[in-house]
């Protein structure tokens, strides 16, 4: 990949991207998921949430799969001791209609909690002056679809994996 290429030009701003505090309930990161949703396109390139704390430094980041384990109920999570343990596929769909009113009311309670609780820590940054190259390094080493960008000390961005992508698909089909 080329070097000519530097994270700041291919990083959408802090600004464009959706992130909130981390106080704010699951419920409230799943409006707001919710909100820039695209029902032609789906969610895009904004499937995740930027959580801060109160000096607006970046603590994680919460995905759709976070916020749907967020909601889960807890009778029905794997890491659970539930009734329900060792059922086979055929006993799902019974399953559901047992369980259909009590998941509803069960989701409901558990989007009370913060996003806090069920986002995922950063585990990797970059700075605006980095290189395209490392940064898909980065990504691929870190196993992450978007990583922040910081200028010295403050976050002024992210980059997403398909930004990384668009400019390997440059390169490769020259």
């Amino acid at each position: 990949m080329s070097n000519a290429r530097k994270v700041k030009e291919l990083m959408v701003k802090i600004t464009d991207y959706p992130h909130i505090p981390y106080w704010l309930s699951v419920r409230d990161a799943v409006a707001m998921i919710h909100s820039v949703y695209d029902e032609k396109g789906g969610l895009g390139e904004r499937s995740m949430i930027l959580v801060f704390d109160e000096q607006y430094q970046l603590l994680g980041v919460l995905t759709l799969k976070n916020l749907l384990t967020g909601v889960e109920p807890n009778f029905l999570r794997k890491d659970e001791q539930s009734p329900y343990q060792g059922l086979t596929h055929a006993d799902y769909a019974s399953l559901a209609a047992l369980v259909e009113g009590t998941f509803s009311e069960k989701c409901k309670e558990e989007s009370k909690k913060p996003v806090s609780e069920v986002m995922i820590p950063i585990r990797a940054t970059l700075d605006v002056n980095d290189s395209v190259s490392k940064a898909a390094f980065v990504m691929l080493q870190a196993d992450i679809n978007l990583v922040p960008v910081m200028d010295g000390q403050l976050i002024a961005g992210v980059l997403r994996m398909s930004d990384v992508f668009n400019e390997l698909t440059k390169i490769v089909l020259e």
